[in-house]
């Protein structure tokens, strides 16, 4: 069995890559071939088991970015395109304008085994039914009929009054639709979700946008935690689905203590599991939990040698390739190829290589597939065969 691995981002320089790989062993010369051969032997060809020596920790997964979330309206773009300049970045339409696959689609499609949700707190019910950009957009309604957005419970969306559009009301929806994927494929590599809090809406860090009736965001504090738990075992009932930090500690007091005595457990023995994973702990609540021995569902991003750390977050590859690997060899670590659409215009792929060299496990991306629209730009594992993309690739240890 293999266990090296091919990445189309990397070797996408490569003088025969642009005659198309359908082509390439009929176009090279003998000491080319060879000496494509001996790179593509870098790949794994993936199995229902696998070696007890892999960890979870030895496998490299592609992500997908916001994985929720759905194009904006073209006339929500036109419109925002004309005040650019004092909208900031976060508003910056040309940042805003990428979308996604329904996720049993990115599942089956594109063998993403990493999601990103954007939660939403909305304990009454109604605080992301209306969309405040429309009133400015002839032909847009400001008030949703959707009757799921007027219940009580997490949404999913990006920023609330304008970049709205979802595949997801819901966390509850996107979470069944998780769930019975995981059922019909139940040996599958675990999927790391990312849980993104959103803390503020514009109406928040905008007093002009106040004034127009852009809202502020519900106040989110730490009762979301039980909220999001509460939730995912409304969907995941058998938590047996999920791994725990408790499956991690195993015998042991602390996360820290067992990644230093054991590492982490095989990957055979997380076959099917979910991972949850909080980006956005508030005033540390969540990691005192996690030390405190008590039964969290999730894990959070927190830095190396903190007593609860598992899961860091790098997002900037470039520069930091080598913090990067180091990292990798105790904990998972999560990294972007991409962001705000601004790679995949320039057809830039320097970000993307930064981050197959650094050795993250956790490589995010919104182009897992090209958008025609801007470019030709996109990010994925594939296999020798060349038909075929890679479930998952190993790190160079």
């Amino acid at each position: 069995m293999t266990t090296k691995f091919f990445s189309l981002c990397k070797f996408r320089h490569h003088k025969y890559f642009k005659k198309g790989f359908e082509e390439l062993s009929f176009k090279m010369s003998f000491k080319s071939l060879v000496i494509f051969l001996y790179l593509s032997s870098n790949i794994y060809e993936c199995n229902a088991q696998y070696a007890d020596s892999i960890r979870l920790n030895d496998i490299r997964i592609l992500a997908s970015h916001n994985s929720y979330k759905k194009k904006p309206d073209p006339k929500v773009l036109r419109f925002l395109s004309r005040f650019k300049k004092r909208l900031g970045e976060d508003l910056d339409p040309i940042q805003l304008d990428y979308g996604h696959e329904k996720l049993i689609v990115q599942l089956d499609s594109f063998n993403i085994r990493g999601f990103e949700f954007d939660l939403a707190y909305d304990p009454i019910g109604g605080a992301y039914a209306k969309r405040r950009i429309n009133f400015f957009i002839p032909g847009l309604k400001q008030k949703s009929k959707e009757p799921k957005l007027y219940r009580p419970g997490i949404k999913l969306l990006h920023i609330a009054d304008i970049d709205y559009e979802t595949n997801y009301f819901t966390f509850i929806d996107a979470l069944a639709e998780l769930k019975q994927w995981s059922v019909e494929h139940p040996n599958h590599v675990p999927i790391f979700v990312n849980l993104e809090i959103k803390r503020a809406s514009p109406g928040d860090y905008s007093k002009f946008l106040n004034r127009i009736g852009f809202q502020n965001a519900p106040v989110t504090d730490t009762n979301i935690f039980k909220v999001i738990e509460n939730e995912v075992l409304s969907v995941f009932s058998e938590d047996s689905m999920i791994f725990k930090p408790k499956d991690l500690k195993d015998q042991y007091t602390a996360i820290q203590n067992r990644l230093e005595n054991e590492g982490w457990p095989s990957l055979n023995d997380c076959l099917g599991k979910i991972i949850f994973i909080i980006d956005g702990d508030i005033d540390g609540y969540y990691a005192k939990l996690l030390n405190n021995n008590e039964d969290c569902l999730m894990f959070i991003y927190s830095e190396p040698n903190d007593e609860s750390s598992a899961f860091v977050i790098r997002n900037e590859p470039k520069g930091n390739e080598e913090e990067i690997k180091n990292l990798s060899e105790n904990y998972i670590v999560r990294t972007r190829t991409d962001a705000g659409t601004i790679e995949a215009r320039n057809l830039d792929y320097s970000k993307c290589d930064a981050a197959i060299e650094s050795q993250a496990q956790i490589v995010s991306t919104d182009y897992y597939q090209p958008d025609l629209s801007i470019g030709t730009f996109s990010v994925s594992f594939k296999v020798k065969s060349i038909s075929e993309k890679l479930i998952f690739t190993l790190r160079t240890k």
